[in-house]
């Protein structure tokens, strides 16, 4: 019996262990299909068994329920908790994102249960995906029923297994783009949701507002990208490149006579400030101290 009962690899609570109030169930399911093996029975201890495995897979719903009933009839005040807030985050250890997704896809569940299903989303992800996608279908009236029988049909006829994304690519016509997470130190994430507030949008918009016109900036857009035209900044940089060595002497000839008339007019030591020597603007693009303004370009 013992080699039997190792076999399954879950560890034997041979000694009574103190488990958690709500476990009794679970410790009542191990004897049941470990110790007991009321399985062998066959029939309706099987059956039994199946009905239990249906239930697990859609437990989801009965979550969602308690949840809601939680929030509605404020039952967390008699766990010592002021807010619904306050029990999902120290209580539970959800967050709010999770708490509502929960809730809402154990709604949509339970109507498609009411509606004579007996196959429903497998979890959480399923089932607001397929609330999400009816409403792009119709914002007048709930298609959720109707959509959700299009989705097993098409996939029994497919073979094809159900997911998030194979539900909505059947409802829409299309998949929405993966999406990917980063870390934000918080001050800034605190300063793009005041942005994004003002401006009356979700800061992941705004971000992604941001993000799309640093990648891809508006100006782009403009620039001839015709065949056989030549951007302007290739242009310029070829006029430098075949005037290189008249153009770097007459840059130090400059720099030598703006110096010169610099020491001259001014009398300075090594500690002056260097934002004190003007500018001189090099044909290259650089910036030298010089007299900025005052100093013609060589001509072309």
């Amino acid at each position: 019996m013992i080699g039997n009962l190792c076999d399954h690899k879950f560890e034997i609570p041979f000694d009574d262990p103190e488990l958690p109030n709500w476990a009794d169930g679970y410790l009542d399911k191990f004897c049941e299909l470990f110790w007991h093996e009321t399985w062998r029975e066959g029939g309706d201890a099987i059956a039994t068994l199946e009905i239990d495995l249906l239930a697990d897979r859609y437990a989801y719903i009965k979550e969602g329920m308690a949840l809601r009933a939680f929030q509605l009839y404020k039952l967390y005040e008699n766990l010592g908790f002021k807010t619904f807030k306050q029990y999902w985050v120290k209580g539970l250890k959800k967050s709010v994102y999770y708490v509502k997704r929960v809730i809402n896809a154990a709604q949509v569940s339970w109507k498609l249960m009411l509606e004579g299903f007996t196959e429903l989303p497998d979890n959480v992800s399923q089932a607001t995906k397929l609330a999400n996608s009816a409403r792009q279908v119709s914002e007048e009236a709930d298609e959720t029923t109707n959509c959700w029988q299009e989705v097993l049909d098409k996939a029994k006829h497919l073979s094809q297994p159900i997911t998030a994304s194979y539900i909505e690519t059947t409802i829409t016509g299309e998949t929405t783009a993966p999406l990917a997470t980063a870390k934000i130190p918080r001050d800034v994430w605190d300063k793009l949701k005041d942005r994004a507030k003002e401006q009356g949008v979700k800061p992941e918009k705004l971000l992604e507002e941001i993000l799309g016109n640093y990648l891809d900036p508006k100006g782009d857009s403009g620039s001839d990208t015709s065949p056989g035209s030549e951007p302007e900044s290739q242009k310029n940089n070829k006029v430098c490149m075949s005037k290189a060595p008249e153009i770097k002497a007459w840059e130090e000839d400059l720099e030598a006579l703006v110096q010169e008339k610099y020491a001259n007019e001014v009398n300075y030591d090594t500690t002056t400030d260097s934002s004190a020597i003007p500018e001189v603007f090099h044909p290259g693009g650089g910036i030298s101290p010089g007299d900025k303004g005052q100093v013609r370009r060589p001509p072309t």
